[in-house]
């Protein structure tokens, strides 16, 4: 039975849905077979909290066989790498050191700096040690990917300023609600939108290197408004798709598979 450990550092919350569904991070990593960004959405030059709780297992298979585990660790620098300039981790426990049987918890915060380009795709690394009952020497292995999941990551989405959601709605958009119905999508998808204006607004969307690879004007109404977009020319993966005026704009994740 899972102990969860009590919530020291400031503001890293831990995910107690991790025991119903028995994963080892949470939020989850990007994989072949669920390939959604489930890290929050950074931008340059805001604040950004994202918590990642680690469901610590009270075993650890090594060359096949099941062994205790004592705790799995990180150092507290640089133990996780390719974050955004600007941007540090702590920890709960604040050693590192997770304990096997239990929840721990780190906190990436801080905010992303110029220095950063954008919009950009990092491909986030945790460096951990695991530390067995039988062995004496600490093992280095690394999440996600080793030593079950080789091709899961960790994507963190960093957009320029001014494209990213807070708590009371997105910074500088015209819209209370935006989304596509279906995501993912194969061939064509519903982009419903609730906007707080009339006007022309103009849609677009990139790859995940900023590309731009569609655009179109569209005319909304404040309330509610819908309209199609054909993906079914699109290559499989990951694109974000953005609606705005002058005032401002909302950007989403559209995964076509």
């Amino acid at each position: 039975m899972l102990t969860p450990l009590y919530t020291i550092a400031q503001n890293c919350e831990r995910d107690s849905n991790i025991l119903v569904t028995g994963g080892l991070l949470s939020p989850a990593p990007w994989s072949p077979d669920s390939a959604v960004y489930n890290l929050n959405l950074a931008c340059i030059n805001e604040p950004y909290n994202q918590s990642v709780t680690i469901n610590v297992p009270p075993t650890f298979v090594y060359q096949g066989t099941p062994i205790g585990l004592v705790n799995v660790s990180i150092p507290t620098t640089d133990g996780i790498g390719n974050y955004p300039a600007g941007m540090q981790y702590t920890c709960d426990p604040p050693n590192c050191v997770f304990p096997a049987s239990t929840l721990g918890c780190i906190l990436l915060h801080g905010t992303p700096d110029a220095s950063n380009p954008s919009p950009d795709t990092l491909d986030l690394t945790l460096t951990a040690s695991v530390l067995t009952v039988l062995l004496p020497v600490p093992l280095p292995v690394t999440f996600p990917g080793d030593p079950s999941a080789p091709d899961d990551h960790y994507y963190l989405i960093l957009n320029p300023t001014g494209q990213c959601v807070s708590a009371t709605g997105e910074l500088g958009s015209p819209f209370s609600a935006v989304r596509a119905v279906p995501n993912p999508v194969s061939q064509h998808t519903r982009i419903e939108v609730q906007s707080t204006q009339t006007g022309t607004f103009l849609f677009e969307v990139f790859n995940l290197v900023g590309k731009r690879i569609y655009t179109e004007k569209v005319q909304l109404y404040e309330g509610a408004n819908q309209f199609d977009y054909d993906a079914s020319q699109l290559p499989n993966g990951t694109y974000l798709y953005s609606i705005g005026n002058a005032d401002g704009k909302s950007t989403r994740r559209l995964i076509k598979i």
